[in-house]
């Protein structure tokens, strides 16, 4: 099953964005979960491709995979060390891989982002961190 987690115009324009720094914030993205929650604002940052997890630790279970570089964040939390670092990213995977039910969405290790400074300026802490 495959998501489409933004228009390609927006990540497009995202993407132009991020030629001069590593993530871009969008004040303005709007963004609801499997929960029901919702986000205004992301950043949108390049990053490798990898496995979502379903919670911010390296034995989660995977529920998706992000396969195009760049991609949105909605918030960061704290979770397991993971290459040298414990911030994690929530968004929603470009493909379901878990859970059906959630989506595709969970969390990225900071490391798989191409940002200086974690947590990435600009981005707000997840609520339930």
């Amino acid at each position: 099953m495959t998501v489409s987690p933004a228009s390609q115009a927006s990540l497009a324009t995202a993407s132009t964005q991020t030629t001069a720094a590593a993530c871009q914030s969008r004040a303005d993205a709007r963004h609801t979960d499997w929960t029901g929650m919702h986000f205004l604002g992301d950043v949108v940052c390049s990053h490798t491709t990898g496995s979502v997890r379903v919670q911010s630790t390296t034995d989660s279970m995977v529920n998706g995979r992000i396969d195009f570089s760049p991609s949105w964040f909605v918030c960061w939390k704290r979770g397991s060390p993971y290459q040298g670092g414990d911030i994690w990213y929530y968004t929603q995977g470009d493909t379901v891989s878990g859970s059906r039910t959630a989506k595709g969405w969970g969390y990225l290790p900071a490391a798989e982002l191409s940002s200086a400074t974690h947590p990435v300026p600009g981005l707000k802490q997840c609520t339930w961190s």
